[in-house]
């Protein structure tokens, strides 16, 4: 009689795990080994297609800092990149896990749309700020009449522009 139990699947760690993520994220991305290569270039990292070969398949072991850029690249958190192994596309929790990917994304892009929000509503708030003290300086008051700004010049508005006429190339 057999007393064994079927073995079961393991999540890799260290190296291995980061190997895994790395292979699964850059296949799911539609990314070949060529282009990851490239995106790291981009962040400062001198790795080659066959660098990249050799850390998805263990035989290159991988740096912090490394991993640190391969995250970057993959635009997933270093975090989770580097500590749960992701589900390939032949999981059953593929298509869940890439919906939490797209969640993450619209997140963090809505954080940075906040962000330039809140930012243009404190130029705009200086700038009436700057108006309000330039209209009391000169003595300009609110229900007087208002005053009139004129367009650019040479911009859209502007009366004295002449029609655009096409360029002959």
């Amino acid at each position: 009689m057999d007393d064994s139990k079927p073995a079961r699947w393991a999540p890799p760690e260290g190296e291995a795990l980061v190997a895994h993520n790395l292979k699964v994220l850059r296949k799911t991305a539609r990314l070949s080994q060529e282009d990851m290569a490239e995106r790291m270039r981009r962040l400062g990292y001198k790795l080659h297609q066959t660098q990249i070969a050799k850390i998805e398949n263990g035989t290159r072991s991988v740096s912090f800092d490394e991993v640190i850029g391969l995250a970057k690249a993959l635009s997933v958190p270093a975090a989770n990149f580097m500590l749960e192994a992701v589900a390939g596309p032949d999981d059953p929790h593929w298509e869940l896990q890439e919906a939490g990917f797209a969640i993450q994304k619209a997140e963090q892009e809505h954080q940075v749309a906040q962000d330039l929000a809140d930012a243009a509503k404190a130029r705009l708030d200086a700038a009436e700020a700057r108006y309000d003290e330039i209209a009391a300086r000169l003595g300009v008051e609110e229900e007087a009449e208002p005053i009139v700004f004129y367009p650019a010049p040479n911009s859209p508005g502007d009366p004295l522009r002449g029609p655009v006429e096409p360029s002959a190339e």
